[in-house]
């Protein structure tokens, strides 16, 4: 799995003050990928082609693939039938299709080229706190001198976890659930 952002982007964007030689630097950018694309519900970013199967059902239900970037449908077998995706329409960005069945197997291509510049600077922040906090600690002490590394009303004390204002920011680009 290719991380949304790069050692490179990091040192940029921390202006130098995490280095692209960061030990533990991609295992966190790596980390923080997961974790938006877990929230999300899918991969985002890398444009692939996925295979949705659906269960066995008792009654004929539509279709919905998960994804909100759907580049193409390119087969289809609905109750043990092929169907020509061409004449199928589909909203590329709700995953809503107009094939049903009870038993249906779709095969789509989905995805942004590049993850969307928003998702790159939050994963690189999320990267940034993790490492900021290696051990989780809440407040450091130096003297007069302290330094929260949580924020106010979150059990989060650093590592790499979603605060409620980044599970905000990806909102545009989940998904709901599948069924």
């Amino acid at each position: 799995m290719d991380a949304f952002a790069t050692k490179e982007q990091m040192a940029d964007k921390s202006q130098g003050a995490i280095p692209a030689s960061t030990p533990f630097l991609d295992d966190e950018l790596t980390a923080a990928t997961g974790l938006i694309r877990d929230y999300c519900r899918w991969h985002i970013a890398g444009v692939r082609t996925e295979l949705k199967r659906r269960h066995r059902t008792r009654l004929r239900e539509t279709v919905w693939l998960p994804a909100t970037r759907i580049v193409s449908i390119d087969s289809i077998i609905a109750d043990g039938k092929t169907i020509d995706p061409a004449g199928i329409d589909f909203d590329p960005e709700t995953g809503w299709t107009e094939i049903d069945g009870s038993a249906v197997t779709v095969e789509y291509t989905a995805g942004y080229e590049e993850a969307p510049p928003s998702v790159v600077s939050l994963t690189l922040h999320i990267a940034a706190r993790a490492l900021g906090s290696p051990l989780g600690l809440i407040r450091e002490a130096a003297g007069g001198v302290s330094v929260a590394h949580t924020q106010v009303g979150t059990n989060a004390a650093g590592g790499t976890v979603l605060l409620p204002h980044e599970m905000a920011q990806l909102d545009a680009f989940r998904i709901g659930w599948i069924t």
